[in-house]
């Protein structure tokens, strides 16, 4: 406060009226209040630290095991993730086995690091105080005590959740009743006989609870174990007791006896220890100094003189501490007046024991209690978690460097697949382009074809016309003049004809026609080196067709071709069909006679064969009969009979009108008289008249056989000029409809490849997602695991550092 007096009467004037003297004023209370608000929260924040130190391990404790308990769940959320990776990708097995390494270590960590407490061990010879002392500490009369030989094995005092205190041998998990401790853990008992042996290097652990009815115990509440041995003049054996029960040691506490001084005993037990343990925490208590209540004189030297022999021993031979530290390690307690102090204010005794200067002595013991509890909550903080840290970093690190080499090679693995993609997306993109091309080099070689098949069909078809005589003349079947003889030779004769012109029609059409779309495949293969040729031939045409697609999939479009048989025209005449009207005339009839060149005139006129002319033109009842007959059939058939009726009716209209008409024969027999003269007419009637009889005179069955052929032939020859058109669109069709088989079948086939490669580029997008989602996440476990190196230096920082509230 001196600082603040000072600083108050450096306070301005009163009656000071400058704005500026007052502005100050305002502005120095208010530096003043922060200071002391500042002076506050330090003087506080130290008196928790020195108050509170055993808080600081159960706090250091917490944080270092919530940072353990995140390294776990990120190295368990990484080991996941590596399981969700497949064999062999870019995880390798090493990486895998060191993250089950990491967890493995963490584990047990963890296992340990829960058990983890701040032990102290109580030594000192026989009837020190030892048990006395614990006692005091835990404000209740928990270890047996008294004079002579009492602790006759190691007691481990420990907290316990129970209501209920138990004991556990150290080898041994079955609970033991907590009455039975004065028969196992006490040297005196005569009623252990049937208890197990206990050696003197044995440990009996007593759990007491750390909430009891009279309040709860503040040493065992915050973790801290309270280890009793027996008497260290009772064996020379000290090794085996520091190796079972000293090494996790945080602090040591000397027991001594004030009444003697320090034996050789203790000092060896000391020595050893300190072999065994680097600068080992000591507190010396000089016990039972009520005694000096009763010395008057020389009480200042003896305490001199302790202090001069345990200095002596802590600084030069142990070396644990130095002078300065010193006067905090060493103190002259009466343990049983603190222990039956705190017994009555808890209201367990009526009257406590108290000597001349019990007030001070109980100072000197909370002193102790205090520096004892800074002490070991600083050394277990060191002793116990500086190596979890330490292991911390260490684990941490390594998962950082798997996590780096796994990223780099996702990364590898991530490029990798994009290239695969880009390059796949491409011939995807290729293959389409490629199709597009062929289907419109398709189209455009179709219409060719189209023509091709059109000059190349019909040009066959009027050659075949040419060709019938040569057809016709073939047929030799016998000539029968019968009536029933003429039908079947007339109906054979149409299926010869027609077999004939149909296989050769098949034969020209399709030879040739493949021999001009060879060539023009050639053409096309030269013409279109970068689009797609369409040809016939599935051979040829599979050799091309397979720059449509890469080449994993060429082998889709060989199937298509492989079994597919050749392309052939299928032609059909049918003959007997074309001559369904051919009405053969086999009586003599003059070639210039009337009714002869009547027909001839009516077949030019209606565009018919002469031979579907009826031959009973000229009567009347024929005419009355064909029309009538022609009525039946359809709307034309009937016009071109009743066409016919009237021309023959106008011929023979005209004929009578000639012959009734004697005026008019006259007249234009003079005339013809006069211009030629009779020999002339003579001459012409006898050359008419030879003709006729030349005519009548061959007329036989050989001559019927063959004015019949030629009646076939003539009448089959107009039908097929008339259905030529017809049979070549026909042909066209064909043509066409085959390679659109051929397209449609390479079509689905492409189009099922496109799908395929589209279902493998969705295939490699999702492996990209999912390599992108793993990076994703490694990059998270990888932040994660920056955060807990920054919590671990925070930790050390607070609890690990020499410039720690827990640091000595």
């Amino acid at each position: 406060m001196s600082g603040t007096a000072s600083l108050v009467h450096n306070l301005p004037a009163s009656g000071d009226s400058n704005h500026r003297g007052l502005h100050s004023c305002k502005l120095f209370l208010i530096v003043l209040k922060f200071h002391c608000i500042l002076l506050f929260l330090v003087k506080n924040s130290r008196r928790v630290a020195d108050n509170e130190p055993l808080l600081r391990f159960r706090e250091a404790k917490k944080v270092l095991g919530d940072v353990y308990g995140e390294l776990k769940d990120n190295v368990a959320e990484l080991e996941g993730v590596y399981k969700e990776i497949k064999e062999n990708d870019f995880v390798s097995a090493e990486q895998r086995e060191e993250i089950e390494a990491i967890r493995d270590s963490i584990k047990t960590i963890m296992d340990t690091f829960q058990r983890d407490n701040m032990k102290v061990v109580f030594f000192g010879r026989t009837s020190n105080g030892k048990s006395t002392t614990i006692n005091a500490m835990l404000h209740e009369k928990v270890l047996p005590q008294g004079m002579g030989h009492t602790t006759c094995c190691f007691l481990q005092v420990e907290g316990s959740e129970d209501e209920v205190g138990h004991l556990q041998l150290d080898d041994n998990p079955q609970k033991i009743d907590m009455k039975m401790l004065g028969k196992i853990g006490h040297a005196l008992s005569d009623e252990n006989s049937d208890l197990p042996a206990m050696g003197q290097d044995s440990l009996l652990r007593v759990f007491h609870p750390k909430q009891t009815e009279s309040g709860e115990c503040r040493l065992l509440q915050n973790d801290v174990v309270i280890l009793d041995s027996p008497g260290v003049d009772l064996s020379p054996e000290f090794d085996s007791w520091i190796d079972k029960h000293c090494l996790d040691a945080d602090v040591f506490v000397l027991v001594s006896n004030a009444e003697s001084t320090l034996t050789q005993a203790e000092k060896n037990f000391f020595l050893r220890v300190a072999k065994k343990l680097s600068k080992p925490n000591v507190f010396i208590l000089n016990n039972r100094w009520d005694a000096s209540a009763a010395e008057t004189e020389n009480i200042e030297d003896v305490k001199k003189q302790h202090l001069t022999r345990f200095r002596q021993f802590l600084v030069d031979e142990l070396e644990v501490c130095s002078e300065r530290e010193v006067n905090d390690r060493i103190f002259f307690v009466s343990s049983r007046e603190v222990l039956e102090s705190r017994l009555k204010a808890r209201g367990l005794v009526q009257k406590a024991y108290q000597a001349e200067g019990h007030g001070t002595r109980a100072l000197e013991f909370q002193n102790f209690e205090r520096h004892f509890e800074q002490c070991i909550s600083r050394s277990a903080i060191h002793t116990k978690f500086e190596a979890h840290n330490r292991r911390a970093h260490e684990m941490i690190g390594k998962m950082r460097l798997n996590l780096n080499s796994v990223l780099t090679s996702a990364a590898e693995q991530r490029s990798k697949l994009q290239n695969e993609l880009n390059e796949a997306t491409r011939t995807f993109n290729e293959c389409r382009v490629n199709f597009t091309q062929f289907e419109k080099a398709y189209r455009e070689q179709t219409e060719q074809l189209r023509a091709e098949v059109h000059l190349k069909v019909s040009a066959d078809f009027f050659e075949e016309i040419s060709r019938l005589d040569a057809i016709i003349d073939r047929f030799d079947q016998p000539f029968d003049g019968s009536s029933s003889g003429m039908a079947k030779y007339k109906q054979d004769l149409a299926i010869f004809v027609d077999k004939c012109l149909s296989s050769d029609l098949e034969a020209r059409c399709t030879g040739g026609l493949m021999s001009r779309i060879w060539n023009l495949e050639n053409d096309m293969f030269r013409k279109f080196q970068t689009k797609i040729n369409f040809i016939l031939t599935p051979l040829k045409f599979s050799e091309y067709v397979t720059k449509i697609l890469a080449e994993p999939y060429q082998n889709k479009l060989e199937e298509v071709w492989r079994y597919r048989a050749p392309f052939k025209f299928s032609i059909c005449v049918d003959v007997p069909a074309l001559v369904n009207d051919f009405h053969e005339d086999l009586e003599f009839r003059f070639t210039f006679g009337l009714h002869a060149m009547i027909r001839r005139i009516i077949a030019y006129r209606s565009g018919q064969p002469v031979t579907a002319i009826n031959t009973n033109l000229l009567t009347p009842l024929s005419l009355k009969a064909q029309a009538e007959k022609n009525v039946v059939r359809d709307a034309d058939a009937s016009a071109a009979a009743e066409e016919q009726a009237m021309m023959t009716q106008m011929v023979l209209t005209s004929a009578a009108f000639l012959a009734n008409g004697s005026l008019g024969v006259l007249v234009i027999g003079g005339i013809v008289y006069k211009a030629v003269g009779w020999r002339v007419i003579a001459v012409g009637g006898a050359a008419y008249a030879g003709l006729y009889a030349w005519e009548r005179m061959r007329w036989n069955s050989s001559a019927k056989e063959q004015h019949l052929k030629e009646q076939f032939r003539s009448h089959l020859a107009a039908r097929m000029q008339q259905v030529s058109t017809a049979h070549t669109h026909h042909c066209e069709t064909q043509a066409i409809r085959e390679m659109d088989q051929v397209f449609d079948g390479l079509k689905s086939t492409v189009g099922g490849v496109h799908r395929e490669m589209k279902n493998d580029l969705d295939t490699q997008k999702t492996q990209i997602d999912a390599v992108d989602s793993t990076i994703r996440t490694l990059g998270t476990i990888k932040g994660k695991a920056v955060f807990l190196l920054r919590n671990l230096e925070q930790f050390a920082s607070s609890y690990l550092r020499s410039d720690s509230p827990s640091s000595p």
